[in-house]
């Protein structure tokens, strides 16, 4: 046998196995990049949901709280125009702005708001926030009492029993209370309650928008 044909008989096997081992190597990274892809991308999906939930959430919670803030300013339909309805408009609105950021999750609610809203909702959202601050700076002494009014009417159920004069008595002073710091309220305040309906208009506007994706991506 010739050293040409033995080079021929076992080099060509030896570089087949060598070239099948490779490409099998080869193949492996492959599909397991392929695998690490398609894991980076299942977590990105998972992520946007996630993110595309609490937006939402966040959103609907906005909506929600401007609904009722807009409710409690907004003129009743129909009510006859007296000298003191301005007053007690002012004091439900401011009420209802007291409770807005409540309605939000405080803190924690307002910031999530912030990260995941559009830009135009989050500065009109501020402007809210700031009207906010305004009002509690100048009454919040009112407004702190008038909610431990609440809280003291809510656990203050009105009576049912004929018999509970003295639950019924206390009940009628929680309620005279409470509509003594609402007229405190609604006379100090220059609250401009038709501005604050605008603005309201303004948010749900925004955030309807950005709750059907109106406003795209932000850079």
């Amino acid at each position: 046998m010739s050293w040409v044909t033995l080079l021929s008989t076992t080099l060509v096997p030896f570089a087949s196995v060598v070239s099948t081992a490779a490409v099998a190597i080869w193949t492996k990274r492959i599909d397991a990049r392929t695998k690490k892809e398609e894991r980076n991308h299942a977590l990105v999906l998972d992520y946007e949901k996630r993110a595309g939930d609490d937006k939402k959430a966040v959103l609907k919670s906005l909506i929600s709280a401007t609904l009722h803030l807009r409710r409690g300013a907004e003129q009743l339909a129909g009510a006859e125009v007296t000298e003191q309805d301005p007053s007690r408009r002012r004091a439900e609105a401011i009420r209802e702005l007291y409770e807005f950021r409540g309605r939000l999750g405080l803190d924690d609610g307002i910031a999530e708001l912030m990260i995941y809203a559009a830009e135009p909702v989050r500065d009109l959202t501020e402007l809210v926030l700031d009207e906010w601050d305004r009002q509690f700076r100048e009454h919040g002494y009112s407004l702190t009492q008038l909610d431990t009014c609440k809280k003291q009417l809510v656990q203050a159920a009105p009576p049912t029993n004929d018999d509970a004069i003295d639950g019924e008595r206390k009940w009628t002073e929680l309620k005279e209370e409470e509509r003594s710091w609402l007229k405190k309220l609604g006379d100090e305040s220059a609250l401009d309650v038709d501005a604050l309906v605008a603005l309201c208009d303004r948010v749900l506007k925004a955030a309807h928008k950005d709750l059907r994706g109106g406003y795209g991506p932000e850079t």
